[in-house]
């Protein structure tokens, strides 16, 4: 009896020694796969930039036009599709959060033994300030886009006026200070992000490179 405890204590070792892992690979994986997340964000984020300059050209050409032709209550106008598109965006945003979230939580999660774990911390630290800023945006910017909607929409009301045109105008461009507020820190976070990522993979790198 006394043997088949020792024998199932040393399989237990044996068992644990060869589950245990230097994470380098891993974490390697994560961070260079964490990349390309990024950058659809960020062109996402240009492409939303893009469009609000698209709104401004279409209201105006829509103001232009004969009043008779009701474009405000028409759906398919050119400035819901512009809404619609921005939408659109957002989701694609919030989708690439989540697969960001993932890498953030896998390296996190990362219990490799030699893991330059000051780099990584720093990293999954940015990563997680990142998401919640990123979180923070679209949330609001939902909450504008439905705000804007609204407004045009109310612009093809028969009680509609020029105080209803231009207080609706202010209001839109008080939200667009505000969004490019968050596109600064936002910019800023992801250049740090950027920093943080090469230092975490050249420290990784060499790391890979004294254990083989």
């Amino acid at each position: 009896m006394k043997k088949r405890t020792t024998a199932a204590i040393m399989t237990t070792a044996l068992f644990l020694s060869g589950c245990t892992t230097d994470g380098i690979a891993e974490a390697t994986k994560d961070i260079k796969e964490s990349e390309p997340i990024e950058e659809a964000i960020v062109a996402q984020l240009n492409r939303v930039t893009k469009q609000e300059k698209g709104l401004q050209e279409a209201f105006e050409a829509t103001l232009s036009k004969d009043k008779a032709e009701k474009p405000f209550s028409d759906k398919e106008s050119t400035i819901f599709k512009n809404i619609d598109e921005r939408k659109n965006s957002l989701e694609a945003i919030k989708a690439s959060i989540d697969e960001f979230d993932l890498k953030q939580k896998s390296l996190v999660e990362n219990d490799g033994t030699t893991l330059p774990e000051k780099e990584i911390d720093s990293l999954t630290t940015s990563m997680k300030e990142m998401s919640i800023s990123l979180n923070d945006y679209t949330k609001l910017y939902e909450k504008n886009l439905a705000e804007e909607e609204k407004y045009f929409q109310s612009l093809a009301s028969k009680e509609a006026t020029y105080q209803t045109l231009t207080d609706g105008m202010a209001a839109i461009n008080e939200q667009d200070a505000t969004n490019k507020e968050q596109l600064k820190k936002l910019n800023e976070q992801f250049e740090q992000l950027r920093i943080q990522r090469k230092e975490a993979q050249e420290q990784l790198s060499s790391l890979s490179e004294s254990t083989n």
